[in-house]
């Protein structure tokens, strides 16, 4: 009978531990976790689709960083809408702009701030703090997901400061709307996919700016040092 009682107080026990964690506790994890990361990566897409007036219009920008938190450095590849194709090095709020192959050139320090901010690991975990209380709550398997769909205008303003997205011809605060899809991974609680979406829809059209954003290769990346300028 004593051996019985201890084996269900022993099951007992270690199902209290398997407790799946609340949202609010998984956020407090996610913060304390950012403090261990010291280099990533991030694949990021950032496009507009435009349907109003009579007049259909589609374009997208694609950027591929690493980031070196620890030495302030990125080194950032992207695609404007044009295809046009530029590489970027950036440290200490100095950017570098690969004029050609091999040949590096310095380049205006909006361009390090504007990259910078865009690439920064915090801006997940910040935009989640704006909307926690309003935030769903999944568990799976493997991640956490926390997804909000409403307007919030710290969250809207947040958004533009950090994407440059900006709705002309809209109300922001009664034609906006704000979806928000954070993916997390259940054993490092690092942040491994957020997708956004604000979407203006009146009258006059439709306005759907997407945001997707993947982290990667967490305290892998190798030093970014800043090339010589020829």
């Amino acid at each position: 009978m004593k051996k019985f009682i201890l084996v269900f107080v022993l099951l007992v026990t270690l199902a209290g531990c398997n407790k799946p964690l609340t949202k609010e506790a998984t956020l407090k994890r996610m913060d304390a976790q950012e403090g261990k990361i010291d280099s990533y990566s991030l694949d990021m897409d950032l496009s507009v689709k435009v349907s109003a007036l009579g007049q259909k219009n589609n374009s997208a920008v694609e950027m591929s960083s690493e980031v070196d938190r620890k030495n302030n450095a990125y080194s950032i590849d992207s695609t404007n809408a044009d295809g046009e194709e530029l590489e970027f090095i950036i440290k200490d709020g100095k950017a570098y702009l690969e004029d050609r192959p091999g040949v590096w050139k310095k380049t205006a320090k909006v361009d390090a701030k504007e990259f910078s901010n865009q690439a920064d690991y915090s801006v997940p975990l910040e935009l989640l703090g704006l909307v926690s209380e309003d935030l769903e709550f999944e568990t799976t398997d493997d991640e956490y997901h926390f997804m909000y769909d409403g307007y919030d205008k710290k969250l809207y303003k947040t958004l533009k400061k950090y994407y440059n997205i900006s709705f002309t011809g809209f109300d922001t605060e009664d034609d906006l709307t704000i979806t928000m899809n954070v993916s997390v991974d259940k054993k490092t609680f690092n942040v491994k996919e957020m997708v956004t979406k604000v979407i203006g829809e009146n009258k006059k059209g439709k306005v759907i700016v997407s945001i997707d954003s993947e982290f990667d290769n967490f305290n892998t990346i190798e030093k970014i040092e800043l090339p010589e300028e020829d």
